[in-house]
């Protein structure tokens, strides 16, 4: 029997998606504003700088990707990389900086950017994480502020209440963090597409309406032309990502794989599982942000889940980490599969299909982001999520499944 659930109670359960956790915020220099000496203050510093001025753009024209089929090998033969010559990014290492792009574009059509935070370690890995805050894509959802961030400006005040929020990636003073030489990148998330759309739409309820630039896509292409720019041959590149910065990051892979076609490139991807929505969610959802599915992925249109096989034969080399709550009120509203067992089932689901380089970590109960706690949670085996990210991160073979 197919149970229904109200509009309403869908509202309710989706803002639950785009609320945001309270956590003290980091400062962030901005990028070409004085700083100070980074030996003598090695904490992030607040800035006076002001924010990039609100501008509305079109969209650029979409970056072809080709989504070899392996990584961290020798380049495909081919055209030049599409990449190719951004301007690099100049900032103090070992401290969080904001850099302003004007080819990043917010729901509102305003500007943002991203945040930095370099190595001090030459030759280190790279880390970029893809925040995460819900997403919209009809009349009810945009209007019912389900999505975080569409209808304002995010700028270096907003980044730098969000980092914290994953300090479990970015604290390069625990030794418990396997990714604590990395260089760090922070890809803001303000377009209510889950990082891949190429859309404008106006939704209009009753008398209310909205116009919303879902530019995801547009915005990936613009930051990853920089980062190449700026790190073009570290020796691994983690793809990490929240919520919907989770989906962001497998939805966007494969420009990664453009970018860096010889980098060994692995996917962290905390609570934004490719569980299929009920309805036609998903095929509203494409149509809505003209979402950019991997090349290649024949069936992602038609289910979601078809993403995880996907990923585990475009990433021979790489890793893919999958986290999640077994309940999760959030995704659960987000997929509709919010009576009974539906949601969980689904999510046992894909750790059942997982590839031979894919392993889940999941922990009972209806909470979100496994990240954001602290303490890290532990594993009914007692493997703590800090010792799976190790054993992840360092292609330790007891990497393995977690979880009920």
């Amino acid at each position: 029997m197919k149970h229904h659930v109200s509009s309403r109670a869908l509202l309710l359960s989706f803002a639950l998606l785009a609320a945001a956790v309270a956590v003290p915020a980091c400062g962030l220099t901005t990028e070409g504003a004085s700083t100070t000496d980074p030996s003598t203050s090695p904490s992030p510093s607040s800035t006076s700088a002001p924010a990039p001025e609100p501008t509305t753009t079109t969209s650029p024209a979409p970056i072809a990707t080709n989504a070899p089929g392996d990584d961290g090998g020798a380049p495909e033969a081919g055209p030049p990389n599409p990449y190719a010559g951004g301007a690099p990014i100049a900032v103090p290492a070992g401290e969080w900086t904001y850099v302003p792009m004007n080819d990043v574009v917010c729901g509102n059509g305003t500007t943002s950017g991203i945040a930095v935070n370099p190595s001090p370690t030459a030759g280190a890995p790279l880390l970029v994480f893809f925040m995460g805050g819900g997403a919209c894509w009809n009349a009810l959802t945009c209007l019912g502020g389900t999505a975080s961030n569409v209808a304002s400006e995010v700028g270096a005040a907003e980044i730098s209440a969000d980092v914290p929020r994953v300090a479990a990636l970015f604290d390069r003073d625990a030794q418990t963090n396997p990714f604590r030489d990395a260089s760090f990148v922070f890809v803001p998330y303000c377009t209510g597409d889950i990082h891949a759309g190429d859309s404008e739409r106006t939704y209009t309820l009753l008398t209310k309406s909205v116009t919303i630039k879902h530019r995801g896509a547009r915005n990936a292409d613009a930051i990853l032309k920089r980062l190449l720019a700026t790190y073009p041959a570290p020796p691994k590149i983690w793809v990490t990502g929240a919520s919907g910065g989770g989906y962001g990051a497998m939805l966007n892979l494969h420009r990664f794989k453009t970018a860096w076609p010889s980098v060994r490139l692995d996917v962290l991807d905390d609570c934004g599982p490719p569980v299929q929505p009920t309805g036609s969610t998903w095929q509203d959802m494409q149509s809505s942000w003209n979402l950019e599915l991997p090349p290649g992925c024949t069936d992602c249109d038609s289910d979601v889940a078809k993403l995880m096989p996907h990923l585990a034969s475009t990433m021979r080399k790489g890793r893919f980490a999958l986290l999640g709550y077994t309940k999760d009120k959030t995704i659960s509203a987000f997929t509709g599969r919010l009576v009974g067992s539906d949601f969980e089932n689904h999510l046992l689901a894909l750790r059942g299909a997982a590839g031979p380089n894919q392993r889940t970590y999941f922990i009972a109960g209806d909470d979100h982001v496994l990240l954001k706690q602290n303490p890290l949670p532990v594993a009914p085996s007692g493997v703590t999520l800090a010792t799976w990210l190790t054993r992840f991160a360092t292609d330790d073979p007891a990497w393995g499944h977690e979880g009920p």
